[in-house]
């Protein structure tokens, strides 16, 4: 089996990632393509290093559910829209995986795990060039695992 994983995140820029597969890789025997969406744990979820008591942490649980859920639903058209690009070119619906990811601060962190435990063979990221400027300042997920290793074949797409 090829296992794939393209990381999605709703920007034109993983979109082309996903029509690079969908085009390059239709017909392959054995081909498995996961869709990977990492949302980043806001710092608000974020244990500001005093105990809890049990209503604390049930309520933060609570108020951490819904804002999943809300998000999910928020990128529920991103994924429908990977998923019709895959389909529309003959990847088949058994060969296409969805997850989502919530449980990371870092998304380079979340998707090289999600690499390497997960056995895939290749990792396909959409990136976009950004002004010197903005690059710095916040930095970039696809250098940051081109840096790391992502322990497969790593393909960027521009």
């Amino acid at each position: 089996m090829n296992k794939m994983l393209i990381p999605i995140d709703g920007s034109e820029c993983s979109m082309k990632a996903v029509r690079y597969a969908a085009s390059h890789f239709q017909g392959m025997p054995g081909l498995q393509i996961t869709l990977l969406h990492v949302l980043p744990m806001p710092a608000v979820f974020w244990d500001e290093g005093h105990m809890l008591n049990e209503e604390e942490k049930s309520e933060r649980r609570r108020f951490f559910e819904q804002w999943k859920e809300e998000q999910r639903k928020r990128f529920e058209p991103s994924f429908r829209e990977a998923f019709e690009a895959l389909l529309q070119k003959g990847i088949k619906h058994e060969q296409i995986i969805i997850k989502d990811a919530s449980d990371t601060v870092d998304a380079a962190d979340r998707i090289l795990d999600e690499t390497r435990s997960g056995g895939y063979d290749t990792l396909l990221i959409g990136h976009c060039k950004h002004d010197r400027a903005s690059h710095f300042l916040r930095g970039s997920v696809t250098l940051e695992i081109a840096h790391r290793g992502a322990g497969a074949a790593l393909s960027i797409i521009e």
